[in-house]
């Protein structure tokens, strides 16, 4: 084995999801070696056939790419499997069906008030054979009294951050034994099945004939017992402006027009940058900075970077000084560094296959059309051509578009800067910037203080454009 191929939490079964890993090892397979190394790829060893194909379309690419390869090896667990089309999965119409028999059986579930499936959910006890119980159905009296903290406290006023860093100050874990973040104590608190609601298709499962809530059969809050319940929950609910967390509830008001036309805000160093302070547990953080629009009486300062950890107390610079000293920084390593002279085109791999390919169907073509051979015998392997040159298309528009990134980077000049877009802007800046680490302002200076470049550290990429070492 030299090579490895992983789509992690990606499914396979959505024609939506792309598949990078998945497209790369076809890609290889067809010209015979990888593209960086030239390792040569004669097959595929996988632990099962699902994990490499589950729809009919990744099989045809998949078989298409030994196809092209002039043949090849495909081992699932330790047993050669041939690509024969009694090999194919059953398609997206059998995925679509497995969906629907789960769909409805969910549906089913949430109206007869039945019990959660799926992962346990803190606050609750997970499944067990011995003692015999179903998961999710019976308190757990340990994490009980620190998820209705939570919702107390956050139907108090407090912040999701606020709480997320209580309960980590306080070593409560998460049901999966990790640290809590606002992401997980938002999606906890706003569930409404801490008081026995559920939510099907975006809505509250209500009894058709009173129009009541269906109260599931699992242990929920009691109003009287708990001093929380569905009013809470509502009350809660109100203040919840993301359209994701509202579990069945309608927002207040529409979102204005000139909200939903805005085009979103792109700043050049978020996830570059990275938090510096010390956190509530006495590291580092390192948490990545984001972009914020800056609202209400701050917005005269401007947007900023912030860090979003709910363990630290957040480090937060003003996106203009930042990115005003980051470019320059940016602009003179690249002037340093950066080719001179024109850029080194790096040939695709595969014209020649293509020329061929494409030869080969014209000759089929012009046969057909001087009446020497029949539509019918010729049919399936004109569709495998246009498959086969279909894909090699693909894969050279996506070389020429790496190769025009790495144009970006050579022959470098302040007025070629000016010209780039955010967007490529951020592609030359992860490209040459692993990192710069945002330390804290240092204590007696105010947050108000001119702007301080030497709390910036930036990490340079050891491999820089020009194949030296950065300093």
């Amino acid at each position: 084995m030299v090579l490895h191929y992983e789509d992690n939490n990606l499914t396979a079964a959505k024609e939506e999801t792309p598949r990078p890993a998945f497209r790369r090892m076809c890609q290889d397979i067809a010209h015979g070696s990888e593209r960086e190394t030239g390792v040569p790829v004669r097959g595929c060893v996988s632990v099962e056939r699902e994990r490499v194909y589950r729809l009919s379309r990744d099989f045809v690419a998949f078989q298409d790419a030994f196809a092209m390869a002039g043949g090849g090896v495909f081992v699932e667990g330790a047993v050669a499997v041939d690509l024969t089309e009694a090999d194919a999965p059953s398609g997206p119409g059998e995925v679509d069906r497995v969906r629907a028999r789960t769909a409805r059986r969910r549906a089913d579930r949430a109206e007869e008030g039945g019990v959660h499936a799926g992962p346990r959910r803190f606050g609750w006890l997970g499944a067990s054979t011995d003692p015999h119980r179903i998961g999710n159905k019976h308190r757990n009296d340990e994490e009980w009294p620190h998820l209705l903290s939570m919702i107390k406290a956050r139907a108090a006023g407090g912040s999701w951050r606020g709480i997320a860093a209580d309960l980590n100050r306080r070593g409560v874990r998460t049901a999966r034994e990790g640290r809590w973040s606002e992401q997980g104590v938002r999606g906890l608190v706003t569930h409404p099945a801490w008081w026995g609601g559920r939510v099907l298709d975006g809505a509250l499962v209500r009894d058709p004939a009173t129009g009541e809530p269906v109260i599931g059969r699992w242990d929920h809050a009691d109003e009287a017992r708990d001093g929380v319940g569905c009013a809470t929950w509502i009350g809660i609910m109100n203040e919840v402006r993301a359209g994701r967390a509202r579990r069945g509830l309608a927002l207040g008001r529409a979102a204005a027009p000139e909200a939903i036309a805005r085009a979103p805000r792109v700043y050049l160093f978020s996830g570059v940058l990275r938090c510096g302070r010390l956190n509530d547990l006495g590291q580092i953080c390192r948490s990545r900075l984001c972009g914020n629009r800056a609202t209400g009486r701050n917005a005269k300062y401007g947007d900023y970077y912030r860090c979003g950890d709910p363990n630290c107390r957040g480090v937060g610079r003003r996106v203009a000084p930042v990115d005003a000293f980051l470019e320059g920084l940016v602009i003179g390593h690249l002037e340093e560094h950066a080719t001179d002279g024109a850029p080194d085109t790096a040939a695709w791999r595969g014209e020649e296959k293509l020329a061929e390919l494409r030869a080969a169907r014209g000759g089929i073509e012009s046969s057909l059309v001087s009446g020497e051979v029949a539509w019918d015998d010729v049919r399936d392997l004109l569709m495998r051509l246009g498959r086969h040159i279909e894909s090699l298309e693909s894969e050279r528009r996506e070389h020429a578009e790496e190769q025009a990134e790495e144009k970006l980077l050579r022959a470098w000049s302040p007025e070629k800067w000016a010209r780039t877009t955010v967007h490529e802007k951020r592609a030359v800046i992860t490209r040459i910037l692993a990192s710069v680490l945002v330390l804290p302002v240092p204590e007696g200076i105010s947050d108000k203080a001119p702007f301080d470049p030497a709390l910036l550290i930036p990490e340079w990429r050891r491999e820089t454009t020009s194949g030296r070492r950065a300093p």
